[in-house]
């Protein structure tokens, strides 16, 4: 191999095509194209002449590995390098795709070894097809998440008469839970079922979800299914989503199709696409690229940490490993779900806020918020701290529950603020409220555990909170208030 031929193998294999998918700025751009391109091509380059001829296995070794980084900086290798194996079983993603690297570059390896200058020419040619192909897709771009605003769907026929906010906490145990019962549990539980009291909200004090899944529950909630056998025949609700910001789409949504709710406004994390909706005008999916996000207190608000957060939305492996060490070690947070929606609870509010303020002809405000769902990130003061977010699996399933308690208290109280500004606006009042959670902690997932979740209901205009002790699904719940 000649010096150009391997200069050129380095500039296709580190090229860092992400850096311009990535809405930055060009200070941002310059200097990741310095920390992942310029500084990696000047070691490629000096590494030609210092292994080819002293250290030629090490050589080997080095083409692998850099064959192996272009291949994953272009095609996002993670999906398919953290699953699973039938003759594997590790308990981390990270364990998976650390096993499944060690076979790659080993196979590669043995095939430059085997085939010695030919087989870097097919893993070169390879190597620029999927490059360009990549090059070309214009899938992972930021322009993809969708728009604010959805033209062209607003009815100005005013409902007045009907307006409703929902609020969908991810991950969030009910009253009663297994959670309840560990040191905190009870002071949390008086402490949300006063809340809701003082602000006249029906609860359903032995409300429980049908499903562990949130896609299951929530596109079973929506359609009106409440048992889990009608679920399972008619599950076709959901469907991948094209888009690579997007986990999900919902296919079917009869609570969005109710009448009542005209000029539908929805705040949604990148998990669930609610936002395909013909009635739907509004679409606030959360965004890591948006540069007007807000943090809590304690959040690593850096260069860096956006930077790297970019990176790892990429999709490597290599990136996932990056991300995941200089968290640990406590150098970045992570803008990304649902840590960076955590750590934008306040600004999600606030933008909710101002959606009331401004379309007075909507009549439904519906969101799905990826909190208090783990990583853990809040402290006894509600700040954000990145410790916690990285010891999850380092935590007894008692210390878990305490901590997930208070991540439930927390979460309440950035409600509280949001109630707050409704009442001095004067639109509280003007709204039903519904307030619940999709499934329970799954700090212990098993089908022996009840899947306790909170659902409050304030009716409008309501004086008088009614406590209600029966066991109910959320399922039924909704059907019930929505007939």
């Amino acid at each position: 191999m000649n010096l150009r031929v391997f200069e050129f193998y380095g500039f296709i294999c580190f090229f860092p095509i992400w850096v311009f998918r990535s809405n930055l700025e060009i200070d941002s751009i310059i200097s990741n194209l310095i920390f992942f391109f310029i500084i990696p091509l000047i070691f490629h380059h000096y590494i030609f002449k210092f292994l080819i001829k002293k250290f030629f296995h090490l050589f080997i070794f080095w083409i692998s590995f850099i064959s192996f980084y272009g291949f994953d900086q272009n095609l996002g290798l993670w999906n398919i390098y953290s699953k699973g194996t039938l003759f594997l079983n590790l308990s981390s993603p990270y364990y998976f795709a650390f096993f499944n690297i060690i076979l790659s570059l080993s196979l590669i390896f043995i095939f430059i070894k085997l085939t010695k200058y030919n087989g870097v020419k097919i893993l070169l040619s390879s190597i620029v097809v999927i490059f360009f192909s990549n090059l070309l897709d214009q899938n992972k771009f930021y322009s993809n998440f969708p728009k604010k605003k959805i033209i062209g769907k607003e009815n100005l026929k005013k409902y007045d008469n009907s307006k409703k906010i929902v609020i969908i906490f991810d991950e969030m145990s009910g009253l009663n839970s297994e959670d309840s019962k560990v040191k905190n549990g009870k002071a949390v539980d008086d402490f949300i079922l006063n809340f809701f009291k003082k602000n006249n909200f029906d609860i359903y004090h032995n409300a429980y979800s049908l499903f562990r899944d949130t896609d299951k529950s929530l596109s079973s909630l929506l359609n009106f299914v409440t048992n889990q056998k009608n679920f399972n025949i008619n599950n076709n609700f959901m469907e991948k989503s094209p888009n690579y910001f997007i986990e999900k789409n919902l296919k079917k949504n009869q609570y969005f199709d109710l009448d009542v709710h005209q000029n539908i406004i929805v705040t949604q994390s990148m998990y669930i696409n609610f936002c395909n909706h013909k009635k739907v005008i509004i679409c606030n999916q959360f965004n890591p690229y948006n540069k007007k996000l807000e943090f809590l207190d304690g959040f690593k608000n850096t260069p860096l940490s956006r930077n790297i957060s970019y990176f790892r939305n990429n999709g490597s492996v290599i990136s996932y490993f990056v991300w995941r060490m200089l968290l640990e070690y406590r150098f970045i947070d992570s803008f990304l779900d649902p840590g960076g929606e955590k750590a934008t609870i306040n600004y999600i509010f606030d933008n909710m806020v101002n959606d009331i303020q401004e379309n007075k002809n909507s009549t439904l405000f519906y969101s799905h918020i990826l909190v208090p769902h783990i990583p853990f990130t809040y402290d006894e003061n509600c700040n954000f701290d990145g410790n916690r977010s990285i010891n999850y699996n380092r935590l007894s399933v008692r210390d878990k529950r305490l901590q997930h308690n208070l991540e439930k208290k927390c979460t309440i109280l950035f409600l509280e603020i949001f109630f707050k500004k409704l009442k001095k606006l004067k639109k509280f009042d003007e709204f039903e409220i519904i307030v619940f959670s999709d499934h329970d902690s799954r700090i212990v997932n098993s089908k022996k555990i009840s899947n306790k979740v909170i659902f409050m209901h304030k009716r409008k205009k309501s004086t008088q909170p009614i406590i209600n002790y029966k066991d109910n699904s959320i399922n039924e719940i909704i059907k019930k208030i929505s007939d």
